[in-house]
């Protein structure tokens, strides 16, 4: 979906863009910059779009990830939909190593974790998002 600016219209345009099925368990996923300015969107009559009681937009939990880009052109600032079907997948198994070269002048053993992992989106239809036009 693409929008212009972020508006109490296309933010409900959003919410029945998804599937029924998807919408019982959705939630929104926004930078705090995005939320800012979703706190103050009101609709005609003057009503808020954003639950301030329960921190819900159109009864839906909104989730802060500062990894999601700001409300600029070219961006996909909110997310909405069903996360569940977003999968992460162990690649390789947490692997440790210890240290104790590096470390024994001072009696200590270091250790160095690494861990591969991948995540997907396994249904595309279960999030959408808004995307901020030029």
């Amino acid at each position: 979906m693409n929008a212009a600016a972020l508006t109490y219209e296309d933010m409900v345009r959003l919410f029945f863009s998804l599937d029924p099925e998807y919408r019982e368990r959705a939630m929104w996923i926004m930078n705090d910059e995005t939320a800012l300015h979703l706190r103050t969107v009101k609709d005609d009559a003057g009503n808020y779009l954003w639950n301030h009681f329960n921190e819900t937009i159109l009864g839906k939990p909104v989730i802060i990830s500062n990894f999601m880009p700001s409300a600029e052109a070219g961006s996909v600032p909110v997310l909405f939909g069903d996360f569940s079907y977003y999968w992460v997948v162990c690649r390789r198994p947490l692997g440790i190593r210890a240290l104790s070269e590096r470390f024994a002048q001072f009696d200590q053993i270091g250790y160095l974790g690494t861990e591969y992992l991948d995540g997907r989106l396994v249904r595309r239809e279960a999030v959408k998002g808004i995307s901020i036009t030029g």
